[in-house]
C-alpha cells in the first residue's frame, strides 16, 4: 500500500483482518500530548474498551515515536512501546533506544498501532510505504539473536528488528520486546517493563522489521541542526557525560552500595560487603565495545564479553541480577543478562523473581530453586522462567502472583508495587525513591522520578518526610513530557534547548511552561486510566511489608546505623503529594484539576 507523508502519521495494523491503513493525529492533539508516552495514553483512553484483558485481541500494542525521534536533536534514537500491562493490568510505557524508532521515522511513520490477533505466527515488514503482514512460522521458538538474523535474511540486511524471545512466545508476564541484538555494531534496545513481549505474542506477532530511506519530518531542519551542534559541543564538556561514556551506568554501583541504597539478598540488606567485583572498573575490564544509539555522542552502552557470550550490562541488571541475588562478580551478571536478552526477559523483574525464589527456598517454601550466590543455578532458573518449566511455571507471572500462590507469608518479601517488581534502589535508604515507587504510573519504577543522586549529593536531605513530595511531583511531570518527545534520561537539556527544539520540530513556539503542563496532563490522564482499568487509588500507593515494617541496617561510614520507613512516614508524604497534584484524599484527580488541564470539560 502507498500513503502520503505528514507529521503525526500512524500506521494501523489489524492482525485479525490482516488489514493495514493510515491515520493521522490532528496537530492540536500533537501539541497537547506530543508523542511517545503522551500519545500512548491518549490512544489507549480513546481506543481501548474498558476492562480489556491485556492478552485479549482487543488490547492495543503501540510503537510510538515522538517529535524528536530520528531528527538531529541529540539522543533522538528512542521510542516508546505502550500497552495495557499483563503484569499489572495498568498502563505501561517501555522505552527503547537503538535505531528502530529513527528507522520507522525514515520509513515515513511516526508510530504503529497493532490491533487484533493473527491465528498463525506472523511478522510485520515495513519497507518505506510498503507494508506486509507475512507468515512467521519459521521464527517460532528462536532466541532473539537468531530471530533478528532470520528476519533480516528474508527482508533486508539493513532492517532494524523488534522481536520477542521464547519467554514472550509463552506469554511470560515479564517478557520483553528487544530491538536488534547485542552482537550488532550499534546499541540494541529493550522495551522491558510490564510484559510488552507477552502482549506482542498474544497477537501472534513475533517480529516487526523496518527499513526507511527518507527523513524524519521537521518544520525547520537547519534550525534543528544548528541547535544540535551547540548541544553536542556542550555535552563534550560535561563531566557526567564523560563518566557515562567511560563506564556507563555501572558508575552508580559503588555510590549506591556505600550509601545503603543497593538492594541485596531480595532487599533484606542495602549494601554488599566486598562488592568490588560488581563495580565499574571490573565491568570495564570485560568491555569490548562501547555502543551508541542513533544520533548520540554519549555511547553509554558497554558490550562486554564473558567467556563465549556478549552482553550489554547496565546498573539495573547489576543490582537485580547481581547484589540482590547474592552475586559478587559482574561476570555472573553478564552471563545472566545474556540469558535474559536471548530469551526475552526483563532483567529487573527477572532478577527480582529469582531473588524472591531464593528467599522462598531458604525459608522452606519452594524447592528446586538456587540459593543466594549460585550463579549457575540462577541461569537454570532464568531458563525455567522463560520456558515455564518446573518452578519457572509458578514464577513466570511475576512475584505478586507467585506469592499469592505460594503463601506462607511470602507476600511480605514479594518486592513489587502494583504488581511491578522494584528496581535497583532500596527505598528505605532513599525515601524519595519510596515515594516515587509508591506513586509511579506503571508500578515500581526508577525512571518516573530518580531521587537517589539528589539524596547522595545532599541536594535533598535524606530520611525526611518533607523533602520529596514537590521534587517527585515536578520530576514526574517533566519526565512524562520528555518521554513524549522522546529523549534520553542522560541528555543534559536546558529550557532554551527544549523550546528551540520544539519550535524547529513543530513549526511554532512552545514554551517550557507549556511543556511541563503537557507532562502534568499526561500524568493525570494515566492516573484516570489506571483507576478505570484497575481501580487504582490511595490503597495501592504503597510499598511491600518488608519496606514498611523492617528496619534497614546501613553500611559503615554513615551517620546512622539503621533506618526505618514507617507507614506513617509514607502516608505523610502521600498527603503532601496529593495536595500538590490537586488529587483528593483517595488519590484521584479532582474534576477541578482535570478541567484545569483541559482533559475534562
Amino acid at each position: 500500500m502507498t500513503f502520503s507523508r505528514r507529521f503525526g502519521r500512524l500506521l494501523q495494523v489489524d492482525l485479525t483482518s490482516r488489514s493495514v491503513e493510515e491515520f493521522s493525529i490532528p496537530p492540536e492533539e500533537v501539541r497537547r500530548f506530543l508523542g511517545g508516552k503522551g500519545l500512548g495514553i491518549r490512544l489507549l483512553e480513546e481506543l481501548l474498551p474498558p476492562g480489556t484483558d491485556p492478552l485479549a485481541p482487543e488490547n492495543l500494542l503501540l510503537f510510538l515515536n515522538g517529535p524528536f525521534t530520528g531528527t538531529p536533536f541529540p539522543t533522538s534514537g528512542r521510542f516508546a512501546v505502550i500497552t495495557k500491562s499483563p503484569l499489572t493490568g495498568l498502563f505501561t510505557d517501555s522505552h527503547a533506544g537503538g535505531f528502530f524508532g529513527p528507522e520507522l521515522a525514515k520509513a515515513g511513520w511516526d508510530g504503529i498501532v497493532v490491533r487484533g490477533a493473527s491465528s498463525e505466527p506472523c511478522y510485520l515488514w515495513i519497507d518505506d510505504d510498503r507494508v506486509e503482514i507475512r507468515d512467521g512460522a519459521f521464527l517460532k521458538d528462536l532466541p532473539v539473536s537468531a530471530k533478528v538474523e532470520a528476519v533480516r535474511g528474508v527482508t533486508s540486511e539493513k532492517a532494524h528488528v523488534a522481536s520477542i524471545g521464547p519467554a514472550g512466545e509463552r506469554r511470560v508476564r515479564i517478557a520483553t520486546i528487544t530491538v536488534d541484538r547485542d552482537g550488532d555494531p550499534w546499541r540494541s534496545g529493550i522495551a522491558a517493563r510490564g510484559g510488552p513481549g507477552a502482549v506482542m505474542s498474544s497477537k501472534g506477532l513475533l517480529a516487526v522489521a523496518v527499513r526507511g530511506t527518507g527523513n524524519a519530518p521537521l518544520a525547520d531542519t537547519e534550525k534543528m541542526r544548528a541547535l544540535a551542534v551547540r548541544m553536542n559541543a556542550a555535552m563534550r564538556e560535561n563531566s557526567m557525560i564523560h563518566i557515562r561514556r567511560t563506564v556507563g551506568t555501572s558508575f552508580w554501583v559503588d555510590s549506591m552500595n556505600r550509601a545503603g541504597m543497593l538492594p541485596t539478598r531480595n532487599f533484606q540488606k542495602a549494601s554488599l560487603p566486598f562488592h568490588y567485583g560488581l563495580t565499574a572498573p571490573n565491568l570495564r575490564y570485560y568491555t569490548k565495545r562501547d555502543v551508541a544509539c542513533f544520533n548520540c555522542t554519549i555511547a553509554c552502552g558497554k558490550v562486554a564479553r564473558f567467556g563465549d557470550v556478549e552482553a550489554k550490562v547496565e546498573f539495573e541488571s547489576i543490582a537485580l541480577l547481581g547484589s540482590n541475588d547474592g552475586m559478587k562478580d559482574v561476570a555472573e551478571v553478564g552471563r545472566a543478562v545474556h540469558c535474559c536478552n536471548e530469551l526475552g526477559l526483563d532483567t529487573i523483574s527477572a532478577g527480582a523473581v529469582v531473588s524472591f525464589a531464593m528467599e522462598c527456598g531458604e525459608k522452606g517454601l519452594l524447592s528446586g530453586v538456587p540459593a543466594f550466590g549460585d550463579g549457575a543455578g540462577q541461569l537454570r532458573l532464568l531458563e525455567d522462567l522463560a520456558y515455564r518449566r518446573g518452578a519457572g511455571e509458578l514464577l513466570a507471572d511475576g512475584v505478586r502472583l507467585a506469592s499469592e500462590k505460594i503463601g506462607g507469608g511470602s507476600e511480605s518479601w514479594a518486592m513489587h508495587v502494583k504488581g511491578m517488581e522494584i528496581p535497583g534502589y532500596e527505598p528505605r535508604g532513599a525515601w524519595g525513591m519510596a515515594l516515587a515507587y509508591a506513586t509511579s504510573d506503571r508500578g515500581a519504577c526508577h525512571q518516573r522520578a530518580w531521587t537517589s543522586r539528589a539524596e547522595i549529593d545532599g541536594e535533598l536531605p535524606r530520611f525526611s518526610r518533607d523533602a520529596f513530595p514537590r521534587f517527585v511531583k515536578d520530576v514526574q511531570d517533566e519526565r512524562a513530557a520528555a518521554y513524549s518527545l522522546v529523549v534520553c534520561d542522560f541528555l543534559p537539556m536546558t529550557t532554551e534547548d527544549l523550546e528551540e527544539g520544539l519550535a524547529a520540530a513543530l513549526g511554532e513556539p512552545f514554551s517550557y511552561e507549556e511543556y511541563l503542563r503537557v507532562g502534568e496532563r499526561i500524568w493525570n490522564c494515566i492516573r484516570r486510566f489506571n483507576h478505570r482499568e484497575g481501580g487504582i487509588s490511595r490503597r495501592d500507593d504503597t510499598l511491600p511489608p518488608r519496606i514498611l515494617e523492617e528496619a534497614l541496617e546501613l553500611p559503615p561510614g554513615l551517620e546512622r546505623r539503621s533506618v526505618r520507613l514507617t507507614r506513617e512516614d509514607l502516608e505523610a508524604m502521600l498527603n503532601a503529594y496529593y495536595a500538590l497534584r490537586g488529587w483528593d484524599d483517595s488519590g484521584l484527580p479532582t474534576a477541578e484539576t482535570l478541567c484545569a488541564l483541559g482533559v475534562l470539560s
